[in-house]
């Protein structure tokens, strides 16, 4: 290769100025890169991949520095230096083994954000990082031997916007987290709190319990939007809670869904996976604002009448229940995205007359014989109908105008109704779709389906253990297909390739 001569100054320029360029911004990834600067233009500072068990003395250099991380490195000992450091706003001391705080730690008065999850601290820790009033993001998680500490010296931290406490062993809720006025976000999560009785600041917008053996909840938050309750053992929620928006009272044991949340005007999302609840209250119907309601591993039987009148519900999660009976009688106007998943219904069990604006239909393992009747549903562009025992598809299936994706893998053998060339399909699957009682022929073969090499946008095929020995010659797709897997089949690569879908830009699996 020749270089022209006029360029290799402007070439020798361009590469000396990549280390200026580099560090332009002040950032350091190691200690030795940062000492041989200029201290003063060390603004932020990452010392996780060092090995040093003590800071050292040698970072007092760094006196404009403004973020520091040394997370992950058994950090015993972090030395008497923090004086040293005025403009320090950011400190990642995560996952060390840091058992007490110097005297100088609390000069870092510009300090906004402290991560000192996963260490030793012990209860007199919790003084000194109250004595930084600057303080907006805190994570104490994870330090058990501060569970005795006396939480009420939070209180001189008025400007904490975020607040973490898990897995402290904490047995209550201390009351001074009702006292910090500019409190966002608050996480007590895998504590032992059974209840807690408390009004919260106006501010305080995100509140995550989860993992506790909580049995009441008693609090007054009106400015709370999301509320996080999982694997409690949730007996009572708050009578009113007029901002929230998100419900997640997952894996919490309950046959039925508690009352109060009825009153939750303002709820968007509500979330009750893994419960025990076999029968949903028409009370429902209230939530005039809900747009999501997951209720997946339940033991609900039915889809109740009066889902249609929940107008704004946009996505509905029923899979991996013992749903067998569709009460549906009005539309679902606004309903986009449909699970239904491990349940047991009949190919009637869909009703897409009702569902005009659905766009996601998940139908695995269903044990269904055929697909369902898909009239109606015009909007649909993703169906899941894989692992079933489908052999019978609806010519409905093909007037789907918008239809992009279809899942029919591991069901029997295909029979497909005329039009389907028509689809708008980029992926497809009918991968291991073969008769029970054809698996028991040696040589066994079935024509590959014609539709599928007329099909304009195809960018995905999934064709797995099909008995497939030909392949059309001519393929709209042939510049389109990005994926392609042939694995199981008795397809060569001299076929693939001479009907040109062999190219650079297709992924093909064979094995």
């Amino acid at each position: 290769m020749k270089t022209n001569s006029l360029y290799l100054p402007f070439l020798f320029l361009l590469l000396a100025s990549f280390p200026i360029l580099a560090q332009e911004d002040g950032e350091y990834y190691s200690l030795e890169e940062a000492l041989a600067a200029n201290p003063k233009e060390v603004y932020i500072l990452d010392l996780s991949e060092e090995s040093f068990s003590r800071l050292p003395e040698s970072l007092m250099a760094f006196t404009n520095l403004k973020e520091l991380s040394v997370n992950g490195i058994e950090l015993s000992e972090i030395g008497d230096i923090w004086g040293a450091f005025p403009n320090l706003e950011y400190l990642d001391l995560d996952d060390n083994a840091i058992q007490t705080l110097p005297p100088s730690f609390s000069q870092l008065t510009k300090l906004k954000t402290l991560y000192l999850a996963s260490n030793q601290l012990g209860p007199e820790a919790l003084k000194q990082v109250a004595a930084i009033p600057s303080l907006e993001e805190l994570n104490l998680s994870k330090n058990t031997a501060m569970a005795a500490a006396d939480w009420n010296a939070l209180a001189s931290l008025k400007k904490l916007k975020t607040l973490e406490l898990l897995r402290l062993n904490l047995k209550e809720c201390p009351k001074v987290l009702g006292q910090l006025p500019a409190l966002n976000y608050l996480d007590l999560g895998e504590n032992k709190i059974e209840e807690i009785k408390l009004s919260f600041g106006a501010n305080l917008q995100n509140l995550d319990l989860s993992d506790n053996p909580l049995h009441t909840l008693d609090i007054q938050a009106e400015g709370l939007k999301d509320l996080f309750v999982n694997r409690t053992k949730i007996q009572k929620l708050p009578k009113q809670l007029a901002q929230l928006h998100y419900l997640s009272l997952d894996n919490c044991g309950m046959t039925e869904i508690p009352s109060q949340i009825i009153a939750y005007s303002q709820l968007k999302e509500l979330s009750l996976i893994g419960n025990e609840i076999g029968e949903l209250p028409e009370s429902l119907t209230q939530l005039q604002q809900l747009e999501e309601l997951l209720l997946s591993n339940n033991t609900l039987g039915e889809i109740p009448a009066f889902f249609a009148q929940i107008p704004n519900l946009t996505e509905l999660h029923l899979d991996n229940n013992l749903i067998v009976v569709n009460n549906l009688e009005a539309p679902m106007k606004k309903l986009k995205l449909l699970y239904l998943s491990e349940n047991i219904m009949g190919p009637n069990f869909f009703k897409g007359q009702y569902m005009p604006a659905l766009e996601e239909l998940y139908m695995s393992s269903c044990l269904l014989f055929s697909t369902p009747d898909f009239t109606g549903a015009t909007k649909l562009k993703s169906i899941y109908l894989d692992a079933n025992m489908i052999d019978k598809i609806h010519p409905s299936l093909a007037k789907l105008q918008e239809l992009e994706e279809l899942d029919l893998s591991n069901n029997e053998k295909l029979v497909f109704p005329k039009g389907m060339e028509k689809l708008p399909l980029t992926s497809l699957n009918i991968s291991s779709c073969t008769s029970i009682d054809d698996l028991l022929e040696d040589d066994l073969v079935y024509e590959f389906p014609a539709f599928i090499a007329q099909l304009p946008k195809l960018e995905s095929l999934e064709i797995a253990n099909m008995p497939y020995d030909k392949l059309p010659k001519v393929w709209a797709s042939k510049a389109s297909l990005l994926y392609l897997d042939v694995s199981g089949t008795k397809l060569s690569y001299e076929q693939i390739k001479e009907v040109g879908l062999y190219h650079d830009q297709c992924d093909i699996i064979w094995e």
